[in-house]
This record gives C-alpha cells, sequence and structure tokens, in this order.
C-alpha cells in the first residue's frame, strides 16, 4: 500500500481542494456583489463602499496569520491540499488535529502520524474531519431561531446568569484543547504554559500602552513562537 503522504498530496486531491475552494471564492464575490448594488439602492456612495472594501481587505490580513501558522503546522502531517481545503472553510487548526487523531485511533493507531498510519487511516481522519464540522452548521440552520429566542428570555429574567453560562460554555470549549497537554505533560505542556505566558504578555503591553496593533498580532505571535519553542524543548528534553 502505498505511504499516506503520497496520497494525500497527489494531484486529485489537489484538484478537489481547488475546486472546493474556488467554490467558496465564487459564493464570496457573489455576496460583495450583492452587497455593492444594496449598498447603491440604499443611497450609499460609491466612494464610500470602496473606502469600506479596502478598509476590509487590509484588516483582514491581519486575522489570516494565524491560519497561515496553522497551515504551516498541519500540512506535515495531513498533506498540503486537505490542510489547505480545511482551513479554507470551516474548522480550525485546534478541531482539525484533534478530529484526525481521533480517526487514527479508532483504527488502532497510536496518533496521527503514527506507526500503522496507512492510506486508509488517512481516509478514516478525512473522514472524520469533514463530517464532525458539519453539525454546527446544520444547528444553525435548523436550531439557530430557536436557541436566540431561549438566550434572550434568560437574559430577560437573570442577565447575570446569561453571562456565567456563556463564560461556563467557553471554559467548557477550552478545556477539550488544552486538557491533553496538560495531562501528557512533556513539551506539550511547555509549549503550552510558554505561548500563554507570551499571549499575556503581548495583550498586558498592548492594553498597557494603548497599542492596538499589537493586541492584533499577539495570537500569530504567540503561535509562532509556540512552534519555535516546541522545537527548542524537544531538542532539549
Amino acid at each position: 500500500m502505498k505511504d499516506y503522504m503520497e496520497i494525500a498530496n497527489s494531484n486529485i486531491i489537489f484538484i478537489l481542494a481547488a475546486v472546493l475552494i474556488l467554490f467558496v471564492l465564487i459564493q464570496c464575490v457573489v455576496f460583495l456583489v450583492i452587497s455593492w448594488k444594496r449598498g447603491i439602492a440604499i443611497g450609499m456612495s460609491k466612494e464610500k463602499m470602496m473606502s469600506a472594501v479596502k478598509s476590509s481587505a487590509i484588516f483582514s490580513i491581519v486575522p489570516s496569520i494565524p491560519i497561515i501558522i496553522s497551515l504551516i503546522a498541519i500540512a506535515p502531517v495531513l498533506g498540503i491540499p486537505f490542510s489547505w481545503m480545511r482551513l479554507s472553510i470551516v474548522g480550525s487548526a485546534p478541531y482539525e488535529l484533534i478530529s484526525a487523531d481521533i480517526g487514527a485511533k479508532s483504527m488502532g493507531v497510536a496518533k496521527l502520524g503514527a506507526e500503522g498510519y496507512t492510506s486508509l487511516v488517512f481516509g478514516n481522519s478525512m473522514w472524520i474531519m469533514s463530517i464532525g464540522i458539519i453539525w454546527g452548521l446544520l444547528f444553525c440552520i435548523i436550531g439557530l431561531k430557536w436557541y436566540q429566542n431561549k438566550m434572550k428570555n434568560i437574559q430577560k429574567k437573570d442577565s447575570n446568569w446569561l453571562a456565567i453560562l456563556i463564560n461556563a460554555l467557553f471554559f467548557g470549549m477550552l478545556s477539550v484543547f488544552i486538557g491533553p497537554p496538560i495531562v501528557e505533560g512533556g513539551v506539550a505542556l511547555l509549549v503550552l504554559l510558554s505561548s500563554g505566558i507570551i499571549m499575556t504578555l503581548l495583550t498586558f503591553i498592548g492594553n498597557k500602552f494603548k497599542l492596538d496593533w499589537i493586541n492584533n498580532f499577539s495570537l500569530a505571535v504567540s503561535m509562532l513562537c509556540g512552534m519555535i519553542l516546541a522545537v527548542v524543548y524537544t531538542g532539549i528534553l
């Protein structure tokens, strides 16, 4: 059986990924055209709308940096085209790695990319990554209106309880990602702590000295430093 990376980086996967990303780009263009026409219809000037387009294009560069870093991080184990596709639509690097790892463990492989991670296991990871992400979208289509009404009712009754509920959900989600490094210890824990310290320090500096540009880059910088420190810690330990 072929090494799974030969399949992961094969032309057919590149073509399939490119087709899907092209579809997403077409959607963006369609929404842009519709928005532009709607702006003209309600009396907005073309100069004002063009200014908004330019500002949005510029400010979208910074949030894209963590995505590029994530692509660099996961491409060595999942291949370039599939990683490119996953991070170009719905998903995130932590989700992709966790779901891909679940795909490996469900077929008896110790972890993602470990010995025994064949093309068949890679295919299983692809299915889990793709199917696992659709439920949030389906919930938004089917139950988002009901959910928003419930949240509004809770806020009317007790706004403090709503804040507690949202924070509990956030920290519950956060614990899913930080739990494994804490349990595993070693390099994973050191990288987690170091990245957290760097992120906290950058946020403090940005807020203290009113440097908004630092806050914009803090996530990307902390991720990049975490990747570099992972290599350093691995060499030391």
